[in-house]
């Protein structure tokens, strides 16, 4: 197994389903808040994020030429191969913790060193069972079938999702006109799966400009997304630059189209 012509479908498919059982049979256990450890990214480690883990790694480094990131075990296999698989187990834990219905898992593989070398994304919902996916070029889907961003609309119509997790009080005031002028705002506490309801149209836009949001939560998400019409940007319009390394925090304003991505650049911070 190998390169970029694997059959990452199946593969991964496959992979992920061994996680929602393994998750769903911790959950039925009653033990979403056991914690096991601490993650290579600094955070808690629940035994769900290892029991997840482990499910992917056995399948992960038995793929020549591939080296992991994994949000909690850090880098595995191969330092040197150029191919890199992006993982986030369980992202959405303190969702599963709370016993939330609310969390996915997460993988995209890359053949470069950049989120832009991206080709292959999937995420699983792990109380639905959905499973979003998408190859480079290919545009995405959701079950095997196309989805697309929601249709041209104005912000005061726009559902836009917002991570204001431990955001600064001068933060949130620079982010009050923005606030103030979409239809709705809503955050849900996994990221790689709202960017995939973006994708399919059930909100509009997703914004963290933190500058905290994690490679491994976003990259598989990303790939999704644009290639169901989103486009991302970060909090200033420039194209995303990010390396696919655990040390990178970073911000990105996501958009079902370039008018309404316009209309929210002009109301950030540092778009004034």
């Amino acid at each position: 197994m190998n390169a970029r012509g694997h059959d990452w479908r199946n593969l991964l498919s496959d992979a992920t389903e061994r996680v929602q059982k393994s998750v769903s049979e911790i959950a039925a256990g009653k033990n979403t808040s056991l914690i096991v450890g601490t993650g290579a990214a600094g955070d808690k480690t629940l035994l769900a994020d290892r029991r997840a883990e482990e499910d992917l790694l056995s399948v992960l480094l038995r793929v020549e030429g591939l080296q992991v990131l994994s949000e909690e075990a850090g880098r595995r296999g191969d330092a040197k191969a150029r191919l890199i698989a992006v993982v986030d187990p369980l992202d959405g834990s303190a969702n599963f913790e709370r016993e939330i219905p609310f969390y996915c898992t997460s993988i995209a593989i890359a053949d470069g060193p950049t989120v832009h070398d991206v080709f292959f994304g999937i995420v699983r919902n792990l109380v639905t069972g959905d499973v979003y996916i998408s190859e480079k070029g290919k545009g995405a889907m959701k079950n095997g079938e196309t989805i697309r961003t929601s249709s041209p609309l104005a912000l005061s119509e726009a559902v836009a999702a917002m991570d204001l997790s431990t955001a600064s009080v001068e933060l949130l005031r620079s982010l009050s006109p923005l606030m103030s002028r979409v239809r709705r705002l809503v955050h849900y506490g996994a990221n790689a799966l709202e960017l995939c309801y973006l994708a399919e149209g059930r909100i509009d836009a997703f914004v963290d400009i933190r500058k905290r949001m994690r490679i491994t939560d976003f990259a598989a998400g990303y790939l999704i997304a644009t290639e169901a019409g989103a486009l991302i940007t970060d909090e200033a319009g420039r194209e995303l630059r990010w390396k696919l390394d655990l040390s990178e925090r970073e911000a990105c304003v996501a958009s079902a189209d370039a008018r309404l991505h316009n209309q929210i650049l002009e109301l950030l911070p540092q778009s004034r």
